[in-house]
Order: C-alpha cells, then sequence, then structure tokens
C-alpha cells in the first residue's frame, strides 16, 4: 500500500502509520495536510510536501479517518528543510500521521460502486449492514445484500431498544426483492417469501433516528400493505449517533461522574503507550489542589503538573490541566510510596477501571463542557 513516497505501517485495529520514504525524508517540507478527524476518500490527499526540486503527495488506498498528526515533526519540516534531520532528535522513520480505515475494503465506504460490482466486495464486519460517515460521531446505516436486487422492499421498521452496544441489533424490518416482471402478483409473492432482516451496531449507540425520507415516501406514495421501495446504492435506513464513554485527549480519557471528571491514561488507544510499556507513576497532585489553565508550566514549576510518568524505563511525561480544575481525589492503588517509581501494571491491564488516575472537580462547568463539546466535533471521543 504505497503511493511513490507514501510508507504505511499497520498498527493493528485498522490503524495506519503514515510516513515518507527515507530517499526523501532529510529534506522535504510538509506544505499542507488534513486536520485530525478529516474522514477522506481512498486515493485523496492526506499531505502534500515538496523539497527543493519536486513536490508530491501523500495518501492511502482506503478511506480513513485522520487520527492524529505528528505536530512537531510537521513544524520541523516546515523551518528547518534541507538541514541534517538527525541532530533534531527526529529520525527518518518518525510518522507524519496516524489513521484509521473506515467502512469497507476496497476503498468503498462513502460512495457505493455501480450494482455489478457489488459481487466483487467483501462482506462488512457487521452482517448485511453497510455504514457511511457523516461526522466523527454521525452515521448512516443500510441495508446491504450482495445478492438482492438493485431496489427490494421494506416494511415494519422498529427500532429494537435504547443504549444499544456495539455489534448488538438496532433495527429490525421486513423485506423481499423487486423482482421485476412479477406485476400486481408479487404482493401475494411478498407474503409467501418474505424475511426479517436487521441492521447491527458498528458502535455504542445514544441516539437513533429513522431516514425522513422512507417515511414520508410510506405516507404518501403507499404501496400495498404498507410496503416501502428502496434504492441498495444510495439509501439508507437509520442515522445513528455514537455514544459517548469517555472523552480523549492525547494521552489522558475524560469521564464524566455527576458533575465529577475522572481522569486515566488512554493506554490501548493512544499507540505510542501501547507499544511503550511498561509505565511508571513518579508523582501526582495532592488533593484539593486547583489548577488554572493560564498557569503555563515550565520545568521550574513542576507543581503546575498533575500528574508525571516514565513511559518504558525512563522516558518523562509531564500532564498539564485541559481545563480549571480542583483535585478531588487520586487512586490509592497508583499513587502510593511502594507504587512510585516502579511498573505499574494495571495502567495497561485495566486503565479505564481500576486504572483511573485522578478525581477532578471542574471549577467552571460551562466552559468545561464546550471544551469537551469542540472534541466531540472532532471525534476525540470513545
Amino acid at each position: 500500500m504505497e503511493n511513490h513516497e507514501t510508507v504505511i505501517k499497520d498498527l493493528g485495529n485498522d490503524l495506519y502509520e503514515i510516513s515518507c520514504l527515507p530517499a526523501v525524508c532529510f529534506m522535504f517540507r510538509v506544505d499542507e495536510y488534513l486536520p485530525v478527524g478529516d474522514q477522506i476518500n481512498a486515493g485523496q490527499e492526506l499531505l502534500t510536501c515538496s523539497t527543493e526540486s519536486l513536490s508530491f503527495s501523500i495518501s492511502v488506498d482506503f478511506p480513513c479517518k485522520i487520527i492524529k498528526v505528528n505536530q512537531d515533526l510537521i513544524d520541523y519540516t516546515q523551518k528547518r528543510r534541507g538541514e541534517d534531520i538527525k541532530y533534531s532528535g527526529f529520525n527518518q522513520t518518525d510518522w507524519l500521521c496516524v489513521v484509521q480505515k473506515v467502512g469497507y475494503k476496497g476503498g468503498r465506504c462513502c460512495y457505493f460502486g455501480e450494482h455489478e460490482e457489488y459481487d466483487q466486495l467483501p462482506p462488512t464486519v457487521f452482517p448485511n449492514t453497510w455504514l457511511k460517515y457523516i461526522k466523527p460521531y454521525l452515521s448512516e446505516l443500510g441495508y446491504f445484500d450482495r445478492y438482492l436486487p438493485l431496489e427490494y422492499y421494506v416494511r415494519n421498521l422498529k427500532i429494537l431498544g435504547e443504549n444499544i452496544k456495539k455489534k448488538e441489533r438496532i433495527c429490525s424490518f421486513d423485506y423481499f426483492p423487486n423482482y421485476f416482471g412479477l406485476g400486481q402478483e408479487k404482493w401475494e409473492f411478498a407474503e409467501k417469501n418474505k424475511k426479517t432482516a436487521y441492521l447491527f451496531a458498528p458502535f455504542d449507540i445514544e441516539n437513533i433516528s429513522f431516514n425522513e425520507n422512507l417515511l414520508l415516501e410510506s405516507q404518501y406514495n403507499p404501496q400495498p400493505n404498507g410496503w416501502i421501495l428502496m434504492n441498495i446504492k444510495k439509501d439508507f435506513i437509520l442515522k445513528v449517533e455514537k455514544k459517548v464513554n469517555y472523552y480523549r485527549d492525547y494521552w489522558c480519557w475524560y469521564k464524566y461522574e455527576g458533575d465529577l471528571i475522572r481522569i486515566g491514561l488512554d493506554t490501548e488507544n493512544d499507540d505510542y503507550m501501547r507499544i511503550h510499556q511498561p509505565i511508571y507513576p513518579i508523582r501526582c497532585a495532592e488533593v484539593g489542589k486547583i489548577f488554572k489553565v493560564a498557569d503555563i508550566p515550565t520545568s521550574e514549576y513542576l507543581d503546575k503538573y498533575i500528574f508525571e510518568i516514565d513511559v518504558n524505563g525512563p522516558i518523562g511525561r509531564w500532564f498539564t490541566a485541559e481545563f480549571d480544575m480542583e483535585i478531588v481525589a487520586i487512586n490509592p492503588m497508583i499513587w502510593n510510596d511502594l507504587q512510585l517509581n516502579n511498573p505499574c501494571k494495571i495502567l495497561t491491564t485495566d486503565p479505564y477501571n481500576e486504572g483511573w488516575m485522578m478525581l477532578v472537580k471542574p471549577l467552571n462547568p460551562e466552559k468545561t463542557r464546550k471544551i469537551f463539546a469542540e472534541w466531540y466535533e472532532i471525534g476525540r471521543f470513545e
């Protein structure tokens, strides 16, 4: 999976690390790049780069979502093109961005190909369900059966519950193919040959709504016995909104618990921490301490950090407050004299439950929720 100067490293779980061929790595500059949260089709440019003598693009041959960008390396290429990068702390194998593959394999996520191509499409993870991303949190879902004709009839659309989890059934309906040439006897045929189908959840779901055009079609252009004619190529059945289990920002996760927010390390989803383990707790702010975002930390003021860890012994990492907060509680299983400066297994084996770091109280709840709303719009949640 290469496009001229593009190098792609498979990280597993549909995540891919994108970098530049070593041949041009010391002399290129990143001119433009897509922000975190953008979704693109196969072949669309992720980054455009240039050297002293040529311009080139970085792309992949599958639809994907931008998960993160290596901002430090990008900034460096823009400021110091032509210098030997090995003296900057960067290596020629350093990644430029990380992307997540979405939808069908073969680049058919956002737009279906012609109907005759369906026989070449692999099945989705979720039986008979196709997905199209609208936003990081919002998707359209439709029914897919490669052996059906282009059009088919559905009725009795029913949402099967609330708080639906990933891979559970969301919706059920009756269907039968629109076999051309049957004429009016198709309705008798339908009652004898109808089948029940389901849509499946691609993620934990918060809100569900039906395709309003389908509902209007059933109201203003009714077919016998309530059937609705659909086009398998373009019609979706549901819009679904992804449920937020926790918000993510860089290496941390944040979870609302009433008026408080629990904070932990995102060691399963963050590629760097998943690779560079174990993790060593070093120091943590005491209960009752107040942090303001305006207090910009420096190496001379370590009391401005909410906690500190070492990764893969040792690479120091200091964490600042992303919003104004007061420390309400710290996890005694992590922040104790015996655990400090030692590998902490619970941070990697159970990071979202027993391995939490601290519990905090936002000092400005309304402003904090606006921050999380911005993270939601760009896909910083799970």
